[in-house]
This record gives structure tokens, C-alpha cells and sequence, in this order.
């Protein structure tokens, strides 16, 4: 038997909320009919506490329809026996006496027709299996579907071994279908953030910068024209030639000047979004991913070690780039992940083409710095020939305030050089990071509803009681009574629609069957995505073996599932993780079938077996009035 180990804490690796998913939500303003269409959704999303209420609701406000009255009475005994069904519900049913005869004479009304009369004729005992069967397939196969997923616990003999047997063998070729294992994981996965790129810094120029690179500027152009007014009389083509070439050098110079610095300085982002010393904070995070991504992509004939060790800086300068651009917004590291795949994914096919981290951005400075030297040197050779000693002391004058203005207008023009370099790489990277996420999106686009995910796992519990049933070479008609429970796995991933319940990459699944001879119990572990069961035991009890079954409440505000027998032993499971709040997973435990379970074992564990008797008679009680009342539908007020 599994024991109090299976209890283990549960750890949870990501989690996501589809919160632009809205099948389960109710608003303030909805019609009878929009509220009737969200119970239905709860139904086939597993949560038939929830369905009952809003289909009852809708119903009792005026949404009457054939399709309407077949699910509320489908949510009405749905995943529970007959004794359960309480006054109230019945009730409900009562009042459409007389609302129905108007209604069309289409599936749902078979469907509905079909269900009362399996009551009645449970009642009376006068059932006929083939009939039953005959009007069973006669049902359109949405109707069909319905009712073998949601009316199993009611059915009892020969009509119970034909509906199970289809069941079964319809849970068989459904666990699969949909592409299961291709688009499973696709619901654990977050609403991708947009596509960011770290834009370059403005430039950086001060006035004053400006004005006395503009002022000495100003006084070097004017030696030199001075200069070149002397020249001119000495020799007109030399000084042409001159001017020309000095002019072309300083234009390639202010043109091509060398981009000043980059760089930013070491461990701005470290503390952002929590750093490194917050195990829980989004830098942390995203260095998890980074280091599992490099990890994971590393080239081939490379060690691992090596290639960590080789790209050490580059992990680091994209971790810090995509914890600046993100850590102000409200977005979890999960919803960036594709973009970390993306960026290990560019760095690794570098590293294999063997190509720089950037483009080669090298200009042309020193063919201009020649020009401008020979220009000034020729324009300098002719003033002086021409006129000495002015032409000397416009040099000197000259000479120093363009050295002083050529260092500062380098300067201002390598900042503009250096915005505008910047500027054209972040905008390749953004459009090449669109593209990436275009590609996520694209491969996230049939990820699948919360309905077919529920309907996944009914398919799983399904199998997993056939698998318990051939264990103990069990028939259907063995059966008094089964129940299930679901948890967490050990280790998992979640997601769920807004106001939905959770759902797990792995589960852990256990089914308790309930026999003449006592309960026969099963329990197995569920790769969700791969529809993969793993029976970890079995176990069997007497009814009398039976110490006490209870749901308790930690101090955290977990709760925890607890059979304990008389000979000590005790199968617990947890209904819920750590962090989750007890309000936030009435959804879950909805569809986690331990009502139902609570229902069957604490009768076994008050009663023993004389609980199977106790309950035969008190269905029977509960199948009269339900019977009565799906009669009523059907009759004139």
C-alpha cells in the first residue's frame, strides 16, 4: 500500500494562468442562456458542484430548451451516486413540470426521455438491457458522448456492463486523440511577452562641448582660410589641391568617426527583479534558464564544461539584457522563455560559424587622417613660401585650436556614430526576435481548450480503473461503488483558465473500488502530455479493516486526504500545494472527485459493510423521487 511517503511535498516548476480564457466566469449581466453556456462548460471542464448551480440558475430564469433540461439533468447526477442528489436539486426538476412540452422533439429530448426511463425502469426493476442499449445508440453521438462521460455512477447490472464496456473502449481511442502528445504541453505554456530589444542610450553631448568645439572650430577654419589666401598666390593649383584634400579627409573623418564606448558598466542588473539573492525573483529565474538552455544546446564535439566556460560573458551579457528590458513590466520569466531559447539558439550558431559577437563595423580613419595630414601639409608648404611669418603664426594658432576642436568633434561625432550604429543593430534584433516569437506563436496556436484537457484526464481515470479491474478480474456488475482521487505530482508544471481548475503535467491518480467482498484500491502516477499511467500499487481491505477517512486542514492551509486503517496503515494525499489558497482551488477540487469519495469511504468507515445494504436502500429512496420528478418534465402542468 502506498503510504504516508506519497505525501511528499509537491513542487511546482511553473505555472500559468490563461487569465484572456474566459469559458468559466459569469458576469454580473449575463443572460439566462450566456449563464446556462458557461454551466455547461464548468460541466465538461469536470467542476459539476459549479455546473449545477449556474445551469440550475439559468434554468430556473427562463433559459428552457430541450438542450437546457438535458444538462441539468446531466449536471444533476453527474460524478455521484443518487443517494447523494439532495432534496433541493430534486426539487428543481419538479418545477419544469409542464415547461417542456413545448419544446422540440430533437436529440436532447431523446437524450432526456432516454435517461428517465432508465430511472424508472431502475425503480421498478423491469429494465431491459437491449432496449436500453437500442435507444442508446440511437442518440446522436454528441448525446451519446454526455452520457457515457457523466452517468456512469447511477447505472447498475446489465445496463451498467454495456455502458461501461463503452465507455471504456471510447476513453481508449479518446486519451490519445487531438494529437495528445503534441499539443498536451502546449497548455502549460504562458502568453508570450512582445518582443524587446535594449534600445541605445541618447547621445551624450553637453552645450558647453558643443560651443567650444564650435568656437574653436570656427577659429581653425579661419587660420586656415588665411592661409590658404597666401598660398594662393604662390601656387593656385597646389592650394586647390590642398583645400580639396583637406576637406575630404576631415568630412570622412566627422563621417566615419570611430563609435565611442558601449559598454555599460558591471552588475547594473544584477539586483534587478530580485538578482541573484532572491531564489524566487525574476533575475533568478532567468539565469535558470539561461544556464539550462546553454547547457542544453551545446555544439556538437564540444564538452559541455568547455562550452559553459567559453560563453561565460555572453551568458551573462544576455542575461543582463533581457532582465534590463523586462524588469519593469509585469511579466513572468515563463512568458520570456522562448526569447532565452532564442538568444542561446543565435549565440550557439555563431559560435559554430565562427562569427563575431557584432558586425565588423572598422572605417576608414586613417586613409583620412593621411588625406587631411597631406591637405594641410600642402596648404601649409604654399603659405609659408608666400607670406612667412603670417602665414606661421595663423599655423600655430590654427594648429591649436584644431587639435582641440578635432578632439572634441571626434568625440561628439563618435557619440552620434555610436547612437547610430546602436540604434540600426537593435532594430535587426527586435525584427529578428518578432520573427522568433511570430514562429512561437504560430506553434502555439492549436494548443488545446481546457475542455479537451478535462476530458483528457477523464480518459485517464478511465484507464486507469479498467487497468484496476483487470488486476482484480473484476466485471462491472462487481462493482457496488468506485470513487477517485487526483493530486499533484511530485514534480510538475500547472496551468488553468480563469476561475478553472488546475491542471498538472503529472498526477498522481488513485481508484478505489468497492465489492461484495471489500474495497480493491490502485494507484498510479500520469505523464499527462504522454498519456503515460504508472501503477505504483494496489492494495485491498475489508470493509470493517476501515479506521477513519477524513479531509484535514494544516496550519499552511493544505489539505490532505487520510484513510487510515485498524492495523495502522495510512494513505494520504495531498489535494493541493503549498501555494495555493484554499478559496483558489474549490475548482479543483471540484473536478478532483473527493466529494464523491468522501461520500463513499466515510460511509464504509462508519458502517462497514453494512454500508452496502444502508446505501442499496437509501438509492432506492432517491431513485423514486428522481424518477418521479424526470417524469414530470414530460408531463402538463
Amino acid at each position: 500500500m502506498n503510504v504516508a511517503e506519497d505525501s511528499a511535498t509537491v513542487g511546482v516548476q511553473a505555472e500559468t494562468v490563461h487569465g484572456d480564457v474566459s469559458v468559466y466566469q459569469v458576469l454580473n449581466d449575463s443572460s439566462p442562456k450566456d449563464r446556462f453556456e458557461v454551466g455547461v462548460n464548468c460541466l465538461r471542464g469536470g467542476m459539476a458542484d459549479r455546473a449545477r448551480e449556474i445551469i440550475g440558475d439559468a434554468v430556473e430564469n427562463g433559459c428552457v430548451t430541450s438542450r437546457s433540461c438535458f444538462y441539468l439533468l446531466l449536471a444533476t447526477l453527474s460524478g455521484r451516486s443518487l443517494q447523494q442528489v439532495p432534496p433541493e436539486e430534486i426539487g428543481r426538476l419538479n418545477t419544469l413540470q409542464g415547461r417542456f412540452a413545448h419544446q422540440a422533439d430533437d436529440q436532447w429530448t431523446e437524450a432526456t426521455k432516454l435517461i428517465s426511463r432508465v430511472l424508472a425502469a431502475l425503480q421498478t426493476g423491469t429494465i431491459d438491457p437491449r432496449v436500453i442499449d437500442k435507444e442508446f445508440m440511437a442518440l446522436g453521438p454528441e448525446q451519446r458522448e454526455e452520457i457515457l462521460q457523466h452517468l456512469e455512477m447511477f447505472l447498475t447490472g446489465q445496463v451498467q456492463d454495456a455502458m461501461w464496456a463503452r465507455s471504456f473502449e471510447a476513453a481508449r481511442q479518446a486519451r490519445s486523440a487531438g494529437d495528445r502528445e503534441g499539443r498536451a504541453w502546449k497548455f502549460f505554456q504562458p502568453r508570450p511577452a512582445e518582443a524587446r530589444v535594449r534600445w541605445p542610450r541618447p547621445v551624450e553631448v553637453g552645450v558647453g562641448e558643443l560651443v567650444v568645439s564650435g568656437l574653436l572650430g570656427t577659429v581653425a577654419v579661419a587660420a586656415c582660410g588665411f592661409v590658404a589666401v597666401h598660398a594662393w598666390r604662390y601656387s593656385w593649383p597646389l592650394t586647390a589641391l590642398a583645400v580639396a584634400l583637406l576637406g575630404i579627409g576631415v568630412a570622412l573623418l566627422v563621417r566615419h568617426a570611430p563609435a565611442t564606448s558601449a559598454a555599460r558598466p558591471v552588475g547594473t542588473y544584477a539586483a534587478a527583479r530580485g538578482g541573484r539573492g532572491a531564489p524566487g525573483g525574476f533575475a533568478r529565474k532567468i539565469d535558470r534558464q539561461f544556464d539550462h538552455y546553454f547547457a542544453l544546446y551545446v555544439p556538437h564535439g564540444m564538452e559541455r564544461a568547455d562550452w559553459l566556460a567559453a560563453t561565460a560573458a555572453t551568458r551573462k551579457a544576455l542575461r543582463d539584457e533581457v532582465v534590463e528590458i523586462y524588469r519593469e513590466s509585469r511579466v513572468s520569466a515563463e512568458q520570456v522563455a522562448w526569447l532565452t531559447r532564442f538568444l542561446v539558439g543565435e549565440a550557439r550558431t555563431a559560435w559554430l560559424k565562427d562569427l563575431p559577437a557584432e558586425p565588423d563595423r572598422r572605417v576608414p580613419v586613417v586613409p583620412a587622417a593621411l588625406l587631411t595630414v597631406l591637405g594641410a601639409g600642402a596648404l601649409a608648404w604654399g603659405g609659408l613660401h608666400a607670406s612667412a611669418f603670417p602665414a606661421a603664426t595663423a599655423l600655430i594658432i590654427g594648429f591649436g585650436a584644431a587639435w582641440v576642436a578635432a578632439v572634441g568633434g571626434l568625440r561628439i561625432a563618435g557619440e552620434h556614430r555610436r547612437h547610430a550604429v546602436e540604434k540600426e543593430q537593435a532594430e535587426h534584433k527586435l525584427e529578428a526576435r518578432r520573427e522568433a516569437l511570430a514562429r512561437w506563436r504560430s506553434k502555439l496556436a492549436d494548443q488545446p481548450s481546457d475542455e479537451e484537457m478535462a476530458r483528457w484526464l477523464d480518459c485517464d481515470r478511465k484507464a486507469l480503473m479498467a487497468e484496476a479491474m483487470r488486476h482484480y478480474r473484476l466485471s462491472s456488475h462487481d462493482i457496488i461503488a468506485h470513487a477517485f482521487i487526483e493530486t499533484p505530482g511530485t514534480s510538475y508544471k500547472r496551468a488553468r483558465v480563469a476561475k478553472g481548475p488546475w491542471r498538472y503535467t503529472g498526477y498522481r491518480l488513485l481508484v478505489f473500488l468497492l465489492t461484495v467482498d471489500g474495497v480493491r484500491q490502485m494507484s498510479a502516477t500520469l505523464s499527462f502530455g504522454k498519456a503515460a499511467l504508472h501503477v505504483q500499487g494496489h492494495y485491498n481491505f475489508r470493509y470493517d479493516a476501515v479506521a477513519s477517512v477524513e479531509v484535514t486542514e494544516g496550519a499552511n492551509g493544505r489539505l490532505t486526504f487520510d484513510l487510515t486503517l485498524m492495523s495502522g496503515h495510512s494513505l494520504k494525499a495531498n489535494l493541493m500545494d503549498d501555494s495555493e489558497s484554499r478559496d483558489d482551488s474549490l475548482a479543483t477540487l471540484d473536478s478532483a472527485g473527493v466529494r464523491n469519495t468522501l461520500h463513499v469511504l466515510e460511509g464504509v468507515a462508519a458502517e462497514g459493510r453494512e454500508w452496502i445494504n444502508h446505501e442499496r436502500r437509501r438509492e432506492q429512496d432517491g431513485l423514486a423521487h428522481l424518477a418521479y420528478a424526470t417524469h414530470q418534465i414530460f408531463s402538463p402542468p
